[in-house]
């Protein structure tokens, strides 16, 4: 079993608010007050229902280093979470709330390291169990100046949806091959419409090697701007994927030129971090699931807190377009724009035969200025037990690239000591007991006295 700790942070307080999308847990503090025969008959006041979490503990990201670092001594317990205490003092019982997030802390530890090794000055990695949204690892190495909660350009993550959408729409166009000319990352408007002479690929090819020509005519001729659109909306990405993170954005420009950038990923989107874990999880089982990462909150008399209702999970992919999906997807780490990511030096997989789907994506930027580089992935590609995001901000000069970080962190999810198992990933994705306090019975109402008669 993982080792997990606890960690007691300072945060800012705020007034209550409801959060669509998260887990709802349900306390029963019912306690009776006891008959007396001598007494009129008495009726218990029905105890108040636990009070909503504030929102400011649903929006708190506890993603840093030195978060996950400053648990200590405490993290000999296997069974303990990250937890914080928050200064809070709600009406119902003044005091500060505990809250438990959903974090494995050793596994936040290992993909710090990561980071670290590969000397990521700006860059966030986003590990999560796709059956239920619950974020095992929420790693960002200077959320000041690179803040997960911002949307960034999606590049050819899009490039995921406008194949989905083709192939549900429009199978017979998108399954032609595709004919292109001259570089396959360049494209101008004549582009658009295949040429009489040129090379030409599978959409599966094109999809391993991101080729933006490709993509650019299957949105044009198999997808279309308003279709794309409603896609895109479809996959969450116009919508906050969770509390204090912002709304995606997508625009497919006045003509088809935009709609070609649009459908490949050259221009008009942009997400967050969170967005980009939310597709990985949708290629597991074909739903949109809602990433969460507060397990359980309790305020200062021992009593759980209702956290808002998780919506159901909504059907983005067919049980077979999304076993399609990730047939495709699993070319890109082998013979794709990721395969060197997933090899060792010695040429052999890095995983085994752990096969991973993924999909890259990398385009110019500012705020911060520099090159982003995407890669989402499940693995195993044919039973997906994680789900991962990672984006990096590049400059001229780099050690390791977003694929790289991503196989890194697949490699201590699923390996030790040179031997990779799927069944390893059961050790973060297990959910163990909680670590909070047991919660505790309310105070017995004051019995109050009814009129005769009543």
């Amino acid at each position: 079993m993982t080792q997990r700790g606890r960690v007691t942070l300072g945060a800012a307080a705020a007034g209550f608010a409801f959060v669509a999308g998260w887990l709802a847990v349900p306390h029963d503090g019912t306690s009776t007050a006891a008959e007396s025969p001598a007494l009129p008959s008495v009726s218990a006041a029905a105890p108040a229902p636990p009070p909503m979490v504030p929102r400011s503990v649903l929006e708190r990201l506890p993603v840093t280093r030195e978060a996950i670092d400053a648990v200590g001594a405490e993290a000999d317990d296997p069974s303990a979470r990250l937890t914080e205490e928050f200064a809070i003092d709600l009406p119902s019982a003044p005091g500060p709330l505990e809250v438990e997030y959903t974090f494995d802390v050793e596994l936040s530890r290992r993909v710090f390291e990561v980071l670290r090794k590969g000397r990521v000055a700006l860059g966030h990695v986003i590990v999560l169990d796709p059956d239920t949204g619950r974020v095992l690892a929420y790693a960002s190495t200077d959320p000041e100046h690179f803040p997960p909660t911002k949307t960034y350009p999606a590049a050819s993550l899009v490039k995921v949806i406008t194949a989905a959408t083709a192939l549900d729409q429009n199978p017979s166009a998108a399954r032609l091959p595709c004919r292109y000319s001259g570089n396959p990352y360049k494209l101008r408007r004549s582009q658009l419409d295949p040429p009489r002479r040129g090379e030409t690929v599978s959409l599966r090819r094109a999809l391993a090697t991101s080729n933006n020509q490709c993509f650019a005519q299957l949105a044009v001729h198999a997808v279309g701007g308003q279709p794309l659109m409603e896609a895109i909306s479809r996959f969450g990405w116009l919508d906050a994927p969770a509390p204090a993170h912002a709304a995606g954005t997508a625009d497919p420009g006045e003509d088809r030129f935009g709609i070609g950038k649009l459908g490949c990923g050259l221009d008009g989107c942009r997400i967050t971090p969170l967005h980009a874990a939310q597709l990985a999880m949708a290629l597991a089982r074909g739903e949109l699931i809602e990433p969460r990462w507060v397990e359980r909150v309790v305020d200062a008399r021992g009593r759980e807190l209702l956290l808002p209702a998780v919506a159901a999970p909504r059907r983005v992919m067919s049980p077979d377009l999304d076993e399609e999906m990730r047939q495709m997807l699993v070319d890109t780490t082998k013979a794709g724009t990721a395969r060197r990511a997933f090899r060792k030096r010695s040429g052999r997989p890095l995983l085994g035969e752990i096969e991973v789907a993924g999909k890259t994506g990398s385009l110019a930027g500012s705020d911060p200025d520099g090159r982003y580089e995407w890669f989402i992935g499940v693995a195993p590609a044919d039973d997906p037990q994680i789900a991962i995001a990672t984006l990096l901000v590049q400059g001229d000069l780099y050690w390791r690239n977003s694929s790289q970080v991503a196989a890194d962190v697949l490699y201590q999810v699923f390996c030790d000591k040179g031997k990779c198992n799927p069944e390893a990933a059961d050790r973060w994705t297990r959910s163990p007991e909680p670590s909070l306090p047991a919660s505790l019975p309310d105070p017995a109402p004051v019995p109050q006295l009814e009129e005769a008669g009543s």
